[in-house]
């Protein structure tokens, strides 16, 4: 065989070129970005849901809160809630699963959120048309005690049993009941200017 020959086979052989990493990167680059966008997306999407069902745990009465964070669901939610204001050392419990009839339960420190053992303050709100009106006439019942107090809110509580007190806001479809296991206390409640308000 001649050179010719030889120099001919070998000129027609052309070996396949390698791909270099340098060519590869920009490939790398845009994947390693969506895949970054991917998580980050995904990752925003979670805390949003987390975020959800954390409110509803807390609007169900499943988790007890403090003060800043009931304001916090209370006014994303744009719920009416009546209360008898903050108390030092207090968690507070939620449940306004029916918005017509809410109740806050003020939880001390260290009690358990299911601990039915002993009682704690509770403030209920019911809507109920002409509240006020509803309110004075309950009083007139047998045993029935009633007053307007010095906010100009229908005041009644049964003699019998003073710690359930019940006031008829003035010019709001709002009936706001007060417990306290204390014989006293909600009336004193009840009794305090600006002490009964609306949580916003």
């Amino acid at each position: 065989m001649s050179d010719y020959g030889i120099r001919e086979i070998v000129g027609d052989f052309k070996p396949k070129k390698r791909r270099s990493i340098r060519s590869a990167i920009p490939y790398l680059v845009t994947a390693l970005i969506f895949s970054t966008i991917s998580f980050s997306v995904t990752y925003v999407i979670n805390q949003k849901q987390r975020a959800k069902e954390e409110i509803l745990l807390v609007v169900h009465g499943g988790k007890a809160v403090d003060e800043a964070e009931l304001r916090k669901i209370i006014n994303s939610k744009k719920l009416n809630v009546y209360w008898v204001g903050p108390e030092k050392g207090m968690k507070y419990v939620l449940n306004a699963a029916v918005t017509s009839s809410i109740s806050l339960r003020y939880l001390p420190e260290g009690a358990a959120l299911g601990d039915n053992k002993v009682n704690f303050r509770e403030v209920g709100t019911f809507v109920s048309p002409n509240a006020f009106k509803v309110t004075q006439q309950a009083a007139t019942q047998e045993n029935g005690v009633g007053f307007v107090n010095v906010d100009g809110q229908a005041v009644y509580y049964d003699s019998r049993d003073p710690k359930n007190v019940y006031l008829g806001i003035k010019d709001a479809d709002i009936q706001v009941e007060i417990f306290d296991p204390r014989p006293d206390q909600s009336l004193a409640e009840a009794l305090m200017q600006g002490r009964v308000q609306k949580i916003k």
